[in-house]
């Protein structure tokens, strides 16, 4: 990275850092202020149960230490309402700092850091906007608010900065030849039926850029919010996955009607979004020009049982399709209602996935248990699905507990499962892999990034994790596995010589720590990797000459102030 690139990153972190007098003194004056006043019947309320989320000048974050807080106190308190954490947004994390007596009031959004450090091959999950490649990468937020009554608008652009350093893969074993309108830089494994926008590197240069960020705009009423927005949004309970829609790639610009507040209903708590949106191509997958925008309609719901607010329910739908450019994108409202189907459809230029989600909590016992299944494809009947549930499936299964007090402080244990490979009904009928598509050559994505599960298509991972924690840190370790792309098999067609013992695999564990002080929370993470036969570079089956084995350091790191 060049020497002006990393100045600027360390002005930011010494400017934050440094000031904790002047953070403090800011959170004096917030809370002064707000101990008169209430809430607005409009406010969507921010996490509770940590002093640090509720701030008019810091932006909560899809995957933020603070939700992990909450998350995680959930376990010991139970779930209040309107808090079932299964549709989030910074702008629905974030409560409003408006006087509803009052008109527009400004304030600075604190600014918010996060660095990576690869030191083999990129290694980039769930990190918004930013794409870690090889080498040091960083994301820094800025920005500020204006809030009224009924009106919000969030200004918060991020500045990336990526070494992007070289790394290169052994040619001599087999890869794939890329079709000739293909960049060099794509994904070599889905060439085939089924394609995805997926570069293996974004360009050969370093990366510098300003990206729109958690920019939004709204208005709002008692019930409901409508505006325009490029925020990152998680959709379901995943805690490392998320199936339909996550932060693993730099948010898009859209237009969404949402609930400004849960609905209260005989059944329970309702909560609804319903979005509109352009998806961009990267410049690093084809070199055609007329097929760089792609539309995308979603929406989901969820429902917070009146009877055990513990329990909550949700669904979701995307349908993402091809465009012409950004002109019919924002009128795509009901492709949410579009029939996608492969078979009887053949013509249709849109693709679509669905899943059901559910979350339970168990506050005496500690204990939390949530899934989410989901499918490529919607059954064409009943019999369809009695005679074949799997087809196109994809689903994560996950737990929390939390006990066993020791030192004034308790122990956390953490375990997901997530699945997108092929089903087993490739046996009888053509099985897409997920995230790619046939219709919508870019697949899923995002500026070269998934939308969904961060692990990308044919792909499953196990996690598990423990953790101590006490009221302002924790510390723990974890281990996980990822196997990759496991569908190319089938959808490229590789040779007979290259399939025995030719998947690639990541093992890895780690260390992470979270620190809750005057100045804000820090959050460090090192992973140690092993990618076996990485990208699939062992010709030959599996002689030890012919592996090629990739050991990878990322070290993570984030900053962000209190209020």
């Amino acid at each position: 990275m060049r020497t002006s690139h990393w100045l600027l990153f360390a002005g930011v972190v010494l400017n934050v850092a440094s000031s904790p007098s002047r953070l403090c003194a800011q959170r004096s004056n917030a809370a002064t202020r707000d101990s008169s006043k209430r809430p607005a019947a409009n406010e969507h309320r921010g996490p509770p149960g940590d002093e640090h989320t509720v701030s008019g000048s810091l932006l909560t974050l899809v995957g933020s230490e603070a939700v992990d807080r909450l998350r995680s106190e959930q376990l010991l308190k139970g779930v209040a309402s309107g808090q079932s954490l299964l549709l989030l947004s910074a702008s629905g994390l974030t409560p409003s700092n408006a006087d509803s007596t009052a008109g527009w009031r400004a304030s600075r959004v604190s600014p918010q850091v996060l660095a990576v450090i690869n030191s083999a091959i990129p290694f980039s999950q769930n990190y918004g906007a930013l794409w870690a490649g090889t080498g040091l990468s960083t994301r820094t937020l800025i920005g500020l608010k204006l809030e009224s009554a009924h009106a919000r608008i969030i200004l918060a652009p991020e500045i990336i900065l990526s070494s992007n350093t070289d790394w290169v893969l052994r040619h001599d074993f087999y890869v794939p030849d890329l079709p000739p309108d293909r960049s060099k830089y794509d994904l070599p494994f889905y060439v085939g039926a089924y394609t995805i926008d997926q570069p293996l590197r974004f360009g050969n240069k370093s990366i510098q850029r300003i990206d729109p960020g958690e920019t939004t705009a709204m208005l709002s009423s008692s019930r409901f919010a409508f505006g325009f927005s490029n925020e990152n949004e998680w959709w379901g309970p995943g805690i490392r996955n998320a199936i339909v829609l996550s932060n693993n790639a730099p948010g898009f610009p859209h237009l969404f009607l949402r609930t400004a507040r849960p609905l209260a209903t005989h059944f329970g708590d309702v909560e609804m979004r319903w979005l509109v949106g352009g998806l961009k191509e990267s410049p690093y997958f084809d070199t055609v020009s007329t097929n760089n925008v792609r539309s995308i309609a979603s929406f989901a719901a969820t429902l917070q049982t009146r009877w055990d607010p513990n329990l909550s329910f949700g669904l979701a739908r995307s349908v993402y399709s091809t465009a012409s450019g950004w002109s019919p994108v924002f009128w795509r409202w009901f492709d949410i209602l579009t029939q996608t189907s492969r078979t009887r459809f053949a013509d249709v230029r849109k693709d679509q996935l669905f899943s059901l989600f559910a979350r339970w909590v168990f506050p005496a016992d500690g204990v939390e248990l949530y899934t989410e299944w989901g499918r490529l494809e919607l059954q064409p009947s009943l019999r369809d699905f009695l005679i074949a549930p799997n087809h196109t499936q994809g689903y994560t299964v996950g737990l929390q507990w939390r006990g066993g007090s020791w030192r004034e402080g308790n122990f956390r244990i953490q375990g997901e499962i997530t699945q997108l490979e092929q089903s087993a009904t490739f046996r009888d009928r053509p099985v897409p892999s997920w995230y790619t598509s046939t219709r919508v050559i870019q697949g899923y994505t995002n500026r070269g990034e998934m939308l969904g599960a961060s692990i990308g298509p044919g792909a499953q991972s196990q996690f598990a994790a423990l953790d101590y924690l006490k009221s302002d840190w924790r510390i723990g370790t974890y281990a996980g596995r990822i196997r990759w792309n496991e569908d190319a098999h089938d959808n490229f067609g590789f040779p007979a010589y290259a399939a025995y013992c030719n998947h690639d695999v990541s093992i890895y564990g780690g260390l992470r720590s979270s620190k809750v002080g005057q100045a804000g929370t820090i959050t460090a993470d090192l992973t140690v990797q092993t990618r076996l036969n990485a990208f699939f570079q062992n010709a030959g089956g599996c002689p030890l000459d012919r592996r090629l084995d990739i050991h990878n350091t990322t070290i993570a790191f984030s900053f962000t102030p209190a209020r």
